[in-house]
């Protein structure tokens, strides 16, 4: 091959190796014609160095590396396919979800981690459930999921990130700013703890007033941990601490100033402070929102429950926003048995899911909203009706149920009814005619009625204290479904209908009865350990049916005992001593006084006649000609009450379902 050497005006020599000619680089960057020569004539113009492409060829890579490891290609290959079939896959019947579900080992070899496989016969695909530390880790996004199930060594790197060790995480971002204030000391939680006399009788008081109604410990096996962090904090976990400060919480909440004083030596409002105050930097010492476990969950859970007694804001319903969030993450909305949990700790997840979309669905009655049925994306089963005792971390097979009271019967009351309400919630937002729609409601409420009466009732004696409560409770919530069906049959109804008018009279004595009963549940000296419970949550369902009814029939049979009714449910919530209700209650209020207002312009005359009694302050009645009757109140409030029940726009965020969870 002959070399071709010229020195050009700028630049190191230019060497030109092949026999075929062809443009320099410049020229072919360009993509205009080159002469050729060394250098060309366009660099040489434009004086610059002219390069032509060298001899160096690319190096060729030698194929043992990428065979080294022998399992490695099929792996590629294997994981080449799952991706392809994605697009194309059936629910069912794929490779793909077989993989998942059946939860084969990878190839490479067995996990060098816990695995919790799925269910053989789940469906839809059931997700993962890793260990994380202390946590869990539920994954569920299809194709992730699918390779840290194939993939075991991947699944290592769910855990702590490179770098940042177990003591170095209460100072990342947590609750700082949200629940703990981040200037307080994350490292000392001394200052918040009574002594240990007074944290045992705290303990004490919680086993009698909270346990029976919040069941989501295990006492036989919770009660050696509570000790030994009460006898040395020091060394107990940052979930356990957080869990040992939501007892105190609760436990306070359920005794009055006087007793609290007793056994704290503060009043009740300070020690709450102080509990809650070590709650919350305990949470955040936890890193509760980036790794909830059991014991911190269940404490959130309890913290939640018994703080609806103290404060009705909206920060409650946002926080058990967080709670729902984090009980998620770790796959508490997915039954245990997917991944092959053992049975004690099934129980006590099923027990802890429960309890936290229960309460989350009567917070939110609070503040008129509806939650759609958190059960409606969840399987997790009800937990067994058995007492602790049947319950041991060993047990090799699922408890069964008892035909009798249990420790669980009372929560399992709640549960049930809860389910079942979720499900006339979404049945009554389909688009059924009236009359299908409520046959269809009644079918629900016979066979929920059925199964808490043969399930739970029968076993329930009315003279022990929780068995009584059991009882109320369940008459309570089928009261007020069998209120919202009857509501179903009555619209679109006139009043110039006898039987519509019978039958709205009925509904009347059905919702004062309901009403009757919760009055009791607050009232009742042998329930008096649980009315800081009861006494949360207002009757808004029943209350509002009933001073609507008084706005629009003031005269009807009936109202006398109705009015007796409200003003007794009136005194009982807006005691001293008991919780405020925040601002629906006012709403209430509102409705009541109007009602009144209706009331005192009717001395002798009928109900639509009445309203436009010329002693009756700044009200005004327009009959629409369709059975409705619209009521100015003066103050630009608009009720557009319908004839038989009515359906006031302005109510439409409190109606129909909410009010029903207890």
């Amino acid at each position: 091959m002959e070399h071709q050497t010229q020195q050009p005006e700028h630049g190191s020599p230019l060497v030109r190796r092949y026999n075929v000619e062809r443009s320099c680089i410049r020229c072919h960057e360009r993509k205009v014609r080159c002469s050729k020569t060394v250098p060309c004539s366009a660099c040489l113009r434009a004086k610059l160095s002219c390069h032509y492409p060298g001899p160096e060829r690319t190096k060729r890579r030698s194929r043992r590396h990428a065979t080294a490891d022998p399992n490695l290609t099929p792996r590629l290959e294997r994981l080449e396919r799952l991706i392809a079939k994605i697009p194309k896959q059936s629910s069912q019947s794929t490779d793909y979800d077989h993989d998942i579900i059946s939860g084969s080992k990878s190839v490479s070899g067995p996990s060098s981690r816990p695995r919790l496989d799925a269910s053989p016969k789940a469906s839809p695909q059931e997700g993962l459930l890793l260990k994380d530390g202390a946590s869990t880790r539920y994954i569920n996004e299809m194709l992730f999921s699918s390779v840290l199930e194939k993939e075991s060594e991947l699944q290592s790197a769910i855990d702590t990130p490179s770098g940042t060790t177990p003591e170095s995480r209460s100072t990342i971002m947590g609750f700082d700013g949200l629940i703990s204030n981040p200037l307080q000391s994350a490292h000392d939680v001394s200052s918040f703890l009574p002594s240990r006399r007074q944290a045992m009788l705290l303990w004490q008081s919680y086993r009698n007033n909270v346990d029976p109604l919040i069941k989501v410990l295990h006492i036989p096996t919770l009660e050696p941990v509570i000790f030994a962090a009460i006898n040395d904090i020091k060394h107990a976990p940052p979930d356990v601490t957080a869990l040992l400060f939501s007892i105190y919480f609760a436990a306070v909440t359920s005794l009055g100033s006087p007793e609290t004083h007793i056994i704290v030596g503060h009043d009740r409002q300070s020690a709450l402070q102080t509990y809650q105050r070590g709650l919350e930097v305990s949470l955040h010492m936890a890193s509760f929102l980036d790794l909830p476990t059991i014991r911190s969950l269940q404490a959130m859970s309890i913290y939640q429950t018994c703080r609806r007694n103290i404060s009705g804001g909206r920060s409650g319903w946002t926080l058990n926003g967080l709670l729902i969030r984090a009980a998620q993450s770790i796959g508490l909305h997915r039954d245990g048995e997917h991944f092959k949990l053992s049975p004690f700790e099934c129980e006590m997840r099923r027990r802890l899911w429960w309890q936290i979309i229960s309460t989350d669905a009567r917070v939110a009655e609070d503040h008129g909203i509806l939650t759609g049925g958190l059960d409606s994306f969840s399987d997790t089963k009800l937990p067994a009706n058995v007492d602790d005792s049947d319950l041991y971390p060993d047990m090799e097979t699922a408890p069964v149920s008892k035909a009798k009271w249990t420790e669980m019967t009372k929560f399992l009351v709640t549960a049930e009814m809860n389910k079942a309400i979720g499900q006339i919630s979404r049945l009554s937002a389909v688009g059924l005619n009236n009359s299908d729609r409520a046959t269809s409601l009644e079918q629900i409420l016979d066979e929920v009625k059925t199964s808490i009466e043969s399930k739970y009732l029968q076993y329930c004696d009315p003279n022990i204290p929780i068995q009584r409560s059991a009882i109320l409770l369940a008459r309570v919530q089928i009261g007020k479904v069998e209120v919202f069906i009857r509501r179903q049959k009555l619209k679109g109804l006139s009043w110039d209908d006898s039987a519509a008018q019978a039958a709205c009279e009925q509904t009347l004595s059905l919702a004062c009865d309901t009403a009757v009963v919760g009055l009791e549940m607050k009232t009742d000296e042998l329930l008096s350990n649980f009315f800081w419970l009861f006494s949360s949550f207002p009757q808004y369902h029943m209350l509002t049916y009933i001073l609507w009814h008084l706005c629009v029939r003031p005269e009807a049979p009936g109202t006398e005992r109705a009015w007796d009714v409200v003003n007794k449910s009136f005194d009982s919530t807006e005691a001293p001593d008991w919780p405020n209700h925040g601002r629906k209650w006012n709403v209430l209020r509102k409705l009541r006084e109007k009602a009144l207002d209706v009331h005192r312009s009717l001395p002798a005359k009928g109900a639509h006649e009445g309203l436009t009694h010329p002693d009756a302050p700044n009200l005004h009645c327009e009959n629409t000609g369709e059975g409705t009757f619209n009521i100015a109140f003066g103050d630009g409030t608009l009720w557009d009450l319908d004839s038989c029940f009515p359906n006031c726009a302005v109510f439409n965020s409190v109606s129909d379902i909410d009010g029903w969870n207890l």
